[in-house]
């Protein structure tokens, strides 16, 4: 009985050991599957995609966990990709959907506004915070100022030069405001991932100023 015992006791703690594995791979592969579709999606059904409406539920997110990931993973939506993020310097290659929700930022940076528009105003994007620096945003704290990021709906590239870093309040909601643009006098991007965890209260952002736009086909 006792070596009956202490046999479940191993294949349980091989199991709680394995399932940090299991989500990172599920995310992994959700992001690559994704990112396939990104590149070959048009302007077309990108504007398409625009007009669905999205949900904006803060309330709603979950920490990444093995369970949260799976739901995730099934209840993605393809209708909601509506642009693509590039940060070489971190080797970051996203999607962007449109609308705060668990299944999006599982699968690439979300959107957190409604009616949002590259290369006008603040263009503000979430992501997942990860242990693992090559998933989703886990690798965001490390940018630098000067970096490049890219966002494109296939028809336009917007470029944007980052000039600064913050960690504020989560519920520093001004971050989001298209004043923190006008303040600057120009276009920007607000890049937003959670300040080591969501149980901090703290949030990171890195701040991009539009320095270049030019057409897909250049």
């Amino acid at each position: 009985m006792k070596k009956k015992i202490s046999i479940g006791l191993i294949i349980i703690g091989i199991i709680l050991a394995l399932i940090p594995t299991i989500k990172d791979k599920i995310i992994k592969y959700n992001i690559k599957n994704k990112s396939e579709i990104i590149e070959i999606i048009t302007h077309e059904e990108i504007i398409n995609n625009m007009e669905n409406e999205a949900e904006f539920n803060y309330e709603a997110i979950d920490d990444v966990g093995t369970i949260s990931t799976v739901i995730g993973a099934i209840k993605f939506d393809n209708k909601f990709m509506i642009g693509q993020l590039i940060v070489p310097d971190l080797d970051i290659n996203l999607p962007i959907l449109k609308g705060v929700t668990n299944a999006n930022l599982l699968a690439g940076v979300t959107t957190m506004v409604p009616e949002q528009k590259m290369g006008e105003g603040n263009y503000p994007v979430a992501g997942h915070r990860m242990k693992q620096k090559n998933l989703l945003f886990g690798s965001l704290m490390d940018i630098e100022i000067g970096s490049i990021v890219y966002i494109t709906d296939k028809e336009t590239i917007y470029e944007y030069t980052i000039y600064d870093t913050v960690v504020v309040s989560d519920t520093a909601m001004e971050m989001l405001d298209n004043k923190r643009a006008e303040e600057k006098g120009k276009p920007i991007i607000s890049l937003m991932t959670c300040y080591y965890s969501s149980n901090t209260g703290k949030r990171f952002f890195a701040l991009g100023e539009l320095t270049d736009e030019y057409v897909v086909e250049d």
